[in-house]
């Protein structure tokens, strides 16, 4: 190693260490708002809309906020606080560009390599949740191997650089293959960020301790809104364990979030202030995911969709917890501005997705795939680079671009519109018939040929761009 490179490592080391005193964190985050904000919104290189450069800014505010307050008040586990301190600020921040040059010079070249990976290791789940996107119950038992999910953590972190992984299922705590569990990854690659979705209910004592001790996962707990709306749709008696879980959390020191689904049913009540009030305060909620209902997995149901209107209203209410609440909430769809648009296919900055059956699809919620990472890719000794140059993640990069992710601010398509297959569906159709993409279950297979299916959620996405045109112009276009 360099003197510099010496150096470097030796002010990083000096840095965290002193980080650990509640005034030098104080003094530090000030530094690191100042600087989001300098970077984000005032020097904006890329010249993207002034608004989403704004958003931006308050998601990344709000995360630091949490965390300093949870650091300040003493109740995060040392070893949760030394993980972030030390590997995710340490090793993967400061030393990236050391530790992954090739990596790093990729992502400066804008080559369309994503920052995190999405996967459903096991389709298999306590629970039958009506309208699951994955169609999973207490019978479902696909499983991804352990040998193929290693192998797809060390290519992502070797060929890519990238230290960020998303967990979904199925119930990610059911997951069991070759003698392996889900926590033997989270230990094995200690080095990546775990973001989990789970619906909660296996989270006891020891299992929060454990996830303390690990430092790098942070549960998003499914809740549809209070004990009502939540047993309704995933059972009775689950809104009540998911707060056991969450108290069993918060006793081990384990950062966690929630995620919800909004539907036409309980976007009056989903964001109304007692809820958020209730778990981002007793309860200490870190962040928030919330997800529009979408017609693909068990009983599609149009009339589930959110009105034109719930999804304008919606949005005036999560600029409010963004910007005024300081809360970390992030709509997948209406918040397209904070990620320049769809974030799917691999482009820089997004990811792709893995499902427990190995089928490599560009979203979650675009159930086509190009192929099996097992056998269509890895036996072929073929990687996940491979994966980005399929004609389907192309096409859906290109419409990316052409539509918002690389134009100037005026010229930028309605990034609260965002998703091709939910917001533009005609066009998303179109591609994925040319791309000769495969339809990954009969839902799918069925869809991408029903001609009613798909007028009616071109006709959706089009209602819904009309609806919010407006709020593009006026919030984010602005000058």
């Amino acid at each position: 190693m360099s003197l510099v490179g010496k150096s470097k490592k030796a002010l990083a080391k000096t840095l965290l260490h002193a980080m650990k005193v509640n005034f030098v964190m104080e003094m530090f985050f000030r530094w690191g708002e100042k600087q989001v904000l300098k970077i984000l919104v005032e020097k904006n290189v890329r010249k993207r809309p002034v608004g989403a450069q704004e958003d931006k800014y308050f998601i990344v505010r709000n995360l630091m906020k949490s965390f300093e307050e949870k650091f300040k008040a003493g109740t995060l586990a040392p070893s949760v606080r030394d993980w972030i301190i030390n590997t995710l600020i340490g090793d993967v921040i400061l030393n990236y560009r050391d530790r992954y040059p090739e990596a790093a010079k990729r992502r400066q070249a804008e080559e369309p390599i994503p920052t995190f990976i999405t996967i459903s290791p096991t389709q298999k789940c306590n629970l039958s949740c009506i309208g699951c996107y994955a169609a999973s119950t207490n019978k479902t038992v696909a499983t991804l191997e352990w040998d193929v999910l290693d192998k797809i953590m060390e290519q992502k972190r070797d060929l890519w650089g990238s230290h960020f992984t998303v967990i979904s299922g199925g119930e990610p705590f059911m997951y069991e293959s070759q003698g392996k569990t889900i926590i033997d990854l989270y230990e094995k690659y200690n080095d990546n960020f775990f973001l989990m979705y789970t619906n909660g209910t296996l989270i006891d004592k020891a299992m929060a301790r454990k996830l303390a001790d690990l430092g790098n996962v942070t549960p998003a707990i499914s809740v549809e809104g209070f004990e009502e709306d939540t047993d309704a749709r995933r059972g009775k008696g689950v809104y009540n364990q998911i707060l056991s879980a969450i108290e069993n959390l918060n006793d081990a020191g384990v950062l966690y979030g929630i995620s919800f689904t909004a539907t036409r049913k309980n976007a009056d009540r989903i964001l109304h202030s007692d809820f958020i009030d209730e778990f981002f305060g007793p309860y200490g909620a870190t962040f928030a995911w919330m997800f529009q209902y979408m017609p693909i997995g068990r009983g599609p149901d149009f009339h589930l969709m959110l009105t034109p209107e719930q999804r304008r209203q919606l949005w005036f209410r999560e600029r409010e917890l963004m910007r005024e609440k300081g809360i970390f909430f992030v709509d997948f769809w209406n918040g397209g501005p904070i990620s320049d648009g769809c974030i799917s296919a691999g482009r820089k900055g997004g990811y792709l997705y893995i499902d427990w059956f190995g089928n490599v699809q560009p979203c979650v919620f675009i159930p086509y795939s190009v192929g099996n990472i097992k056998t269509d890719y890895f036996d072929k000794d073929k990687t996940l680079d491979d994966i980005l140059q399929t004609p389907f993640f192309t096409k859906l990069r290109d419409w990316q671009k052409n539509y918002s992710y690389q134009k100037s601010a005026q010229e930028a398509g309605n990034e609260i519109v965002p998703c091709p297959i939910r917001d533009h569906h005609n066009e998303f159709n179109k591609i994925a018939r040319e791309a000769n993409a495969i339809p990954v279950g009969k839902s799918a297979e069925r869809a991408i040929k029903d001609e009613q299916y798909i007028e009616e959620l071109t006709e959706v996405g089009r209602k819904a761009h009309e609806a919010t045109a407006d709020i593009w112009k006026q919030e984010y276009q602005k000058i």
